[in-house]
């Protein structure tokens, strides 16, 4: 049995450029050369491989294999082409998921991207130290709680004897019922995601800020810009990577709400707040029609790198 060869080639160099050093010998490994000598390295990574292989990539084809089959829970899965796309495209509901889907994330994204510059502009423009970390931490705190808890929260407050509708009794106006009708659906599922994620996203600008560097302000003092000008012509222009990546992370996530759709809906507000991801899990979990599901599934995957590619592109992302 012959032995793995382990080194390709050796050459011997000077370490010197003037020719009068030691001699170094140094050796080029092949590709089995290279893996048993990081072998240990390699068999550390092998877990989270495996991982990745069983609950990542075998469901995700296992999936799309099943949105080509019919609807069956058990026994053999027929093919059936394209049927199950058809049905999708043709179902109204999965129009109306795509529309509601479109209609919230596209605004999450141009809120969520504007109001968190603007909150991480304000906070850095209080001048007490610890008052800055103070506001940080309180707008942040939100996206550490659950959708669960978020959820309840606007119940609570939005609820037939809410805080929201005890505030209109002092002025004499009558209780409205936000939680039952769709008119307010949209506008609370919106305005929930923006209270919970503003935070997070100002806190990725203000790490931007800090890393300016100080010098840009005091030449532009010496100049005679104003605060005004300094935020216009150096804050924001050094902000530009980041809005990139807050962008493309802002578009893969337009067609993918589903916590926050859980749980606020309800029978009143039910299909104007439908999205994609609670069309697919009602189909698919709720009503036993895996193909259809996965099906729909597949499209909102497809639809969802088509976003990030054109955001990507639009906003010239690698330039």
């Amino acid at each position: 049995m012959s032995e793995i060869p382990i080194f390709k080639q050796s050459k011997t160099i000077n370490n010197r450029a003037d020719g009068k050093g030691a001699a170094v010998k140094i050796t080029d490994l092949t590709l089995p050369g290279r893996f048993w000598k990081f072998r240990y390295l390699y068999l550390m990574f092998l877990p989270a491989f495996v991982y990745f292989i069983m609950f990542s990539y075998y469901p995700f084809f296992k999936g799309i294999l099943m949105s080509f089959q019919e609807n069956k829970l058990m026994g053999a899965r027929p093919f059936a082409g394209l049927e199950n796309y058809t049905y999708v495209l043709k179902d109204p509901d999965y129009i109306q998921a795509v529309i509601n889907s479109l209609i919230i994330g596209l605004a999450d994204m141009v809120l969520y991207f504007g109001l968190s510059l603007v909150l991480a502009l304000c906070i850095n423009e209080v001048g007490l130290r610890p008052v800055q970390k103070g506001l940080r931490t309180i707008t942040y705190l939100p996206y550490l709680f659950s959708w669960s808890v978020i959820g309840g929260i606007w119940v609570l407050a939005f609820n037939n004897q809410g805080i929201v509708n005890i505030v209109r009794g002092w002025f004499g106006a009558e209780p409205l019922f936000f939680l039952a009708e769709a008119k307010y659906a949209r506008m609370l599922v919106i305005s929930m995601g923006v209270w919970r994620s503003i935070g997070y996203f100002a806190m990725l600008y203000s790490v931007s800020i800090f890393a300016i560097d100080p010098s840009l302000y005091e030449a532009a003092r010496i100049d005679g810009a104003g605060r005004f000008m300094q935020i216009t012509r150096i804050i924001i222009p050094s902000l530009a990577g980041t809005m990139k990546v807050i962008l493309v992370i802002l578009s893969i996530s337009v067609l993918t709400h589903f916590d926050e759709i859980y749980v606020m809906q309800n029978p009143g507000n039910r299909r104007s707040i439908q999205t994609l991801l609670i069309y697919v899990y009602e189909v698919g979990i709720t009503n036993f029609k895996l193909g259809t599901a996965t099906a729909g599934a597949t499209l909102v995957m497809a639809g969802t790198l088509v976003l990030a590619f054109i955001t990507r592109n639009v906003i010239k992302y690698d330039a």
